[in-house]
């Protein structure tokens, strides 16, 4: 027996975002214009692949970055204040080292959060969005 899918999966690019923006509105009265997943779907394969090994990259450095978090928390901060404001460990004056300390107390005997709130909000209103 064959299926509204079986069906769809034939369907010319175009015919198939139309059929999707359709598919769209019926579920929530939302209208997805079709020239969106008609963009989505002319999308150049290796396109797509660049974007998965991204992601994959991204998730790599995140579970690294988790990790040395987790290890020490005070010296993932220096890190992270470092590449954020330009300054080399190895490099460093010894007034440099002294504020980065200072800065990096602050945050991690407060527990402050390192992220600036305004990025925070950013983020929420973009996923509530």
């Amino acid at each position: 027996m064959k299926t509204t899918y079986d069906e769809i999966v034939k369907q010319p690019c175009d015919k198939l975002a139309q059929i999707k923006q359709d598919m769209t509105y019926c579920y929530n009265k939302t209208v997805v214009p079709k020239k969106h997943d008609k963009k989505l779907l002319t999308k150049q394969l290796e396109e797509v692949v660049a974007d998965s090994v991204a992601m994959n990259m991204v998730n790599a450095y995140y579970k690294t970055l988790a990790e040395f978090n987790k290890g020490n928390r005070e010296w993932f901060v220096l890190a992270i204040l470092c590449i954020e404001l330009g300054v080399k460990p190895d490099k460093a004056s010894a007034q440099e080292l002294s504020a980065l300390q200072m800065i990096s107390s602050n945050i991690t005997g407060n527990q402050a959060p390192l992220l600036n709130p305004d990025i925070k909000n950013a983020f929420k209103g973009a996923i509530k969005a």
